[in-house]
């Protein structure tokens, strides 16, 4: 991330730090138990470290992502808010080029068919789905 990236974002941090926070603690936590029911992983899967992401919506300046942001995290339950993500597209191998040097609005889980169950869920339609690695730590 460059030093002007990393500026925005530290500007930024009251909504999107929160976002990176919860989902470091899911991440640290994920075998704690949840009151979401979810469906057995099937199909395909990934590799350690990687995750399946749905893309929602991509925007030059994260502030953008505000609105849809809010609209998604008021449509899912509580277990499914921290499978929410505001991220520079550059923390993500795997994404399509269209993503590069943009904020990606995204849902992941550790399978499609997860990822899946959650946007139907949020009544949320994808713009790309996909298996990626997470490359940022905050």
């Amino acid at each position: 991330m460059s030093p002007s990236e990393r500026q925005r974002v530290r500007r930024h941090r009251g909504g999107l730090g929160a976002v990176l926070l919860a989902a470091l603690a899911l991440f640290t936590a994920c075998s704690g138990g949840s009151s979401t029911v979810l469906p057995a992983p099937s199909g395909p899967t990934t590799a350690p470290g990687q995750v399946w992401l749905a893309v929602l919506g991509s925007a030059q300046d994260p502030n953008e992502l505000d609105v849809p942001y809010a609209a998604l995290v008021g449509s899912l339950d509580e277990g499914s808010v921290t499978h929410v993500v505001v991220s520079p597209s550059a923390c993500y191998t795997g994404l399509p080029s269209r993503y590069d040097g943009r904020y990606v609005l995204g849902m992941w889980d550790t399978n499609e068919r997860a990822v899946r169950a959650r946007l139907d869920s949020a009544g949320a339609h994808e713009g790309w789905i996909g298996a990626v690695a997470s490359t940022c730590v905050d």
